[in-house]
């Protein structure tokens, strides 16, 4: 059939693509195939089996390069890329990064189930009084299918909340009207805001006016953001994919939010660290009842600072 079909095709009974097809192959590949049949004849139609025919291949790298590839891997922090570029540089030996990939494989160093990649161990931290930074993102719970985006805003002290739906895309001019609410809202004074990089510029100059900061994540790193990045999980299975439709309007979602907020803000438990399972209203009263205890009761009014306006 192979045959047949390479003939038709040299002939032009038949049309590559379709010969392709047929045979389940790339066009490209039935071309070189054709090359094979014109100069070697109908051995090349048979197949080979694939691997080393006798022994080692040929081209096999030495073992006394792959121990040096090894004993240069046991520093774990090491990827392919950088091991090949010190074999060459401190051995004069030069392989490829992936034939560096595949020694590791071989040999089981790495890149199989017995082994363990090595991960830097996430580092948990707790500012210790509410306000002191704040991280704000926004998200899209139903994904670009829907153009609604939510900015929310945790403390990093407290974990308090706030949250809103805004019809249209992740704007500055939505970013700069979610934290007039913010502001408004929050039952502590804000003096640092961490944003991605995105809308740091533009919400900088608006919120300078308020005597508040605004702290930029660097470049592709969403961990420097992660209470709020994890809370937009939380938000997404709790409530969105919960209480909400894909057909809801902006209206409606944030009638539903606003309870959904109370509820967490007040009532339900934190397992986050530095909490120790209180709720953040609970753990706000926790810090200021703390402070209370620490200073001079004359100097604790319970009133909040102004924002500079």
């Amino acid at each position: 059939m192979k045959k047949q079909i390479i003939e038709d095709c040299i002939n032009k009974r038949m049309k590559w693509k379709e010969g392709a097809r047929i045979l389940v192959m790339h066009p490209k590949a039935l071309s070189r195939l054709k090359k094979n049949y014109l100069i070697h004849g109908e051995c090349v139609l048979a197949g080979r089996k694939p691997g080393p025919k006798k022994g080692s291949p040929d081209n096999k790298t030495p073992d006394s390069i792959e121990e040096i590839v090894e004993e240069i891997a046991s520093d774990l922090s090491l990827g392919p890329v950088r091991i090949a570029e010190i074999l060459l540089e401190k051995h004069g030996i030069k392989i490829h990064q992936t034939t560096v990939w595949r020694i590791l494989k071989r040999r089981k160093s790495r890149y199989t189930t017995e082994y363990k990649r090595w991960k830097q161990e996430p580092k948990l931290y707790c500012l210790e009084e509410p306000g002191i930074e704040l991280q704000l993102d926004g998200c899209y719970p139903y994904g670009r299918g829907r153009k609604i985006v939510g900015f929310d805003a945790i403390d990093d002290c407290s974990r308090w909340v706030l949250g809103k739906v805004y019809e249209g895309q992740e704007t500055l001019e939505t970013a700069c009207a979610f934290i007039d609410e913010l502001v408004k809202k929050a039952p502590f004074m804000i003096r640092r805001i961490r944003v991605d990089n995105k809308l740091a510029k533009g919400l900088r100059k608006y919120c300078e006016r308020m005597g508040i900061e605004i702290h930029a994540n660097d470049a592709y790193s969403p961990e420097q953001n992660g209470k709020i990045e994890r809370f937009h999980k939380t938000l997404k299975r709790e409530f969105f994919w919960k209480f909400c439709s894909f057909e809801d309007s902006v209206e409606e979602i944030n009638y539903k939010y606003t309870f959904w907020q109370s509820n967490y803000n007040y009532h339900r438990k934190h397992g986050g660290y530095g909490m120790n399972g209180l709720s953040p209203v609970k753990k706000l009263n926790q810090v200021w009842q703390n402070q209370a205890v620490a200073q001079n009761s004359k100097k604790v009014t319970g009133f909040l600072q102004q924002y500079i306006f």
